[in-house]
């Protein structure tokens, strides 16, 4: 008899970050989560899911429920949250995968990443899901989405300082 593999279910667990997640968002340990990606999709005009990647240093929980993230300003997914404000995140690695529901709306007060072509939003966690490998599951993730970077220790300066702009707009 041949093993099959069982996709895993997604299981709500309400409308706040849980702890892993509220530490993962938090900035507080960027050098871990350097090289990945989180997909982040808005609505389209069409009413299509529009896919984008941010990295961890592009996004910051202020606390379970409010997180904010900066785009590039003349992206289809900064239009998209101008005009729609959804979005989902999804944070996939080898534990599993996330799926954070929001609304989000643009902040007015980030001058300083404004001067690099970026715009700023807050989002309200609506709705967390999680997909997490159980017992005896015959499959798992590897990995999530990784990048590399030509000049990381540059790409950490950026990113840190991206995040207290964030923090403070």
């Amino acid at each position: 008899m041949r093993s099959r593999y069982h996709p895993l279910v997604s299981r709500q667990t309400g409308d706040r970050f849980d702890e892993r997640l509220y530490h993962r968002l938090s900035g507080e340990n960027l050098a871990a989560r350097a090289g990945e990606a989180i997909l982040v999709a808005t609505t389209d005009t069409q009413g299509r899911p529009h896919p984008a990647l941010l990295a961890y240093g592009e996004i910051v929980a202020l606390s379970p429920t409010v997180l904010r993230l900066a785009v590039r300003g003349d992206s289809a997914t900064a239009r998209n949250l101008e005009d729609r404000g959804a979005l989902t995140l999804c944070l996939i690695d080898a534990d599993g995968a996330a799926y954070v529901k929001a609304r989000a709306r643009p902040l007015s007060s980030a001058a300083s990443l404004e001067a690099q072509g970026l715009v700023a939003f807050e989002a309200h966690v609506e709705d967390v899901l999680v997909d997490a490998p159980t017992a005896g599951e015959k499959a798992r993730l590897a990995s999530g989405i990784q990048f590399t970077a030509e000049d990381p220790e540059a790409q950490a300066r950026a990113a840190s300082a991206r995040l207290d702009a964030l923090r403070r707009a």
